[in-house]
């Protein structure tokens, strides 16, 4: 019975750190485009989005429709202030989940053309206007990024391919997302798909810091029936035969997209949301650590 009444003490605190909010994921940005607007950051409500070119975007109450053409195109966002990124410890998850439909015309591709991932820029300010640079401008800031990205094609079939899962090592190229030599290693998997117009889709990049030599980094997309492809990747810090240890640092959601041949004619995005998902140890440890408390008590 002693055994019995400890147990439900201990439900009892578990509970109690989870109503009190300790479950839930920290939203670091949540942006729907509500106010028709790219231009105020208000996190994590919102967060200024920037292009490389503002004439190809077009703005309306949930949605930052960006037309695409024979060149590349870009844009970012970031979910952290300035100087401050998010920084992983053992057991926690950084989530980035897109929405977007792409619109107008597709293309049977196998270019992975479409390409995000989540950085950091390890010696230089945000980037807070429009640039039309994969390297980040004057003076390349970009070019030491670190980060994790994944490249797949927008494909209306029946050449559909699937997608490449990477890491960025810095310093190989000026470009953050221009170039597959930056990504050594850079690995294809999951099911190959294929997409149609006028459909919503949800992109999500998982970094799940599993121990202080282990980043899994997950990316899948998804259509209302659930996930059509999925492709991830197991960083022990040397991936790609460079010994950086794995990236734990990270305040940019980063956008490229080479031409609208291998993406859509506009990709209309309609959120873009980055959660980081705390240890879930912590909790146990939180209802261990009033459990023992209480039994002292005792």
């Amino acid at each position: 019975m002693r055994i019995l009444s400890m147990k439900n003490a201990f439900m009892a605190v578990v509970l109690a750190v989870c109503t009190a909010g300790v479950c839930s994921a920290q939203v670091l940005l949540y942006d729907t485009f509500a106010d028709g607007s790219r231009v105020e950051t208000n996190l994590p409500t919102e967060s200024a989005v920037w292009v490389g070119t503002p004439g190809s975007v077009t703005m309306g109450t949930g949605s930052l429709a960006y037309a695409q053409s024979t060149g590349s195109q870009k844009l970012w966002t970031y979910f952290a202030a300035n100087g401050s990124p998010v920084s992983l410890e053992v057991g926690q998850q950084l989530i980035a989940t897109i929405g977007f439909t792409p619109r107008q015309t597709l293309y049977d591709v196998t270019s992975k053309n479409f390409r995000f991932g989540l950085f950091n820029d390890l010696t230089n300010d945000q980037l807070l206007s429009d640039t039309n640079s994969d390297s980040g401008g004057t003076g390349n800031p970009w070019e030491d990024s670190t980060g994790y990205a994944v490249h797949f094609p927008l494909s209306s079939g029946p050449s559909g391919s699937n997608a490449s899962v990477g890491k960025r090592i810095p310093n190989l190229t000026t470009s953050l997302l221009g170039s597959g030599s930056a990504y050594p290693g850079i690995t294809s998997g999951g099911d190959k798909f294929t997409v149609t117009l006028d459909t919503l889709y949800t992109l999500t990049l998982v970094l799940d810091y599993q121990a202080a030599n282990q980043m899994e980094v997950t990316f899948s997309i998804a259509d209302a029936t659930g996930v059509i492809s999925t492709n991830s990747i197991l960083d022990d810090g040397t991936f790609g035969g460079y010994d950086t240890g794995v990236y734990t640092n990270f305040d940019q959601l980063f956008f490229r997209f080479s031409k609208a041949e291998g993406t859509a004619d506009v990709i209309d995005f309609n959120s873009i949301k980055v959660e980081l998902i705390p240890e879930p140890a912590t909790l146990a440890l939180l209802g261990l650590g009033a459990l023992v408390s209480l039994r002292k008590r005792r």
